[in-house]
């Protein structure tokens, strides 16, 4: 495959995988945050399982299709970009075991639980792991956020209002990650703005390439 038609195929990657996860995180309920209460909601929602299953292959689209914007780089830019997208996987995988837990067991557990088995403090001491991954996901993906809103600034034509979108996940990233209390939405916060990042860039790596010469 050609450098172009990769850079093409992974920026429609991000651009699925950006689009899939923002959709879905809107969908997303928010969590009582108690084991019986998110035990109670899961059970209740008919779409609990497809709804983490879209979050769960958007996030490995993500962390592919993120590459595309190393392709299309500057060559000053690709050293700080790579350093970036690096840590961002990590992140975004670890964002990924959170998403997994509650496809399987979170789903799993909820069953159990109307069923009437006693799994609410096993649940509870399960998902306490997946949840911070969840908060370690958050700020390794806000440094990743700061690292390409720092290497893209210097990038005559990037859009500074596009920056501006990477800068805002490192700095709104890092504080909700810090601020919230274990589980809630504010945790992943860089995740979900610096997905706006990703939509962007996908489509702007597209509009400008599409038509290139393979």
């Amino acid at each position: 495959m050609s450098p172009h038609r990769l850079t093409r195929a992974l920026a429609w990657l991000l651009l699925v995988g950006s689009s899939a996860l923002l959709l879905a995180s809107a969908l997303h309920p928010v969590l009582p945050l108690t084991a019986m209460g998110d035990l109670a909601l899961i059970q209740s929602l008919g779409h609990w399982r497809l709804l983490h299953l879209v979050l769960l292959h958007a996030t490995g689209a993500i962390i592919a299709g993120l590459w595309a914007r190393w392709l299309a780089a500057d060559a000053g830019e690709r050293a700080g970009l790579g350093v970036a997208f690096v840590v961002a996987g990590i992140g975004q995988a670890l964002n990924g075991v959170n998403i997994a837990y509650m496809t399987g067991a979170g789903t799993y557990f909820a069953q159990a639980f109307a069923d009437g088995t006693p799994v609410a403090a096993v649940y509870e001491g399960t998902h306490l792991f997946a949840v911070m991954c969840g908060r370690l996901a958050g700020f390794l993906v806000a440094l990743a956020a700061g690292i390409i809103a720092l290497t893209t600034a210097g990038r005559a034509e990037e859009p500074r209002w596009l920056v501006g979108i990477a800068g805002l996940a490192a700095v709104a990233g890092l504080v909700g990650n810090l601020a919230a209390p274990p589980g809630h939405p504010l945790m992943l916060t860089s995740v979900g703005l610096l997905a706006l990042w990703q939509l962007v860039t996908a489509a702007r790596i597209l509009r400008y390439r599409l038509t290139a010469a393979p």
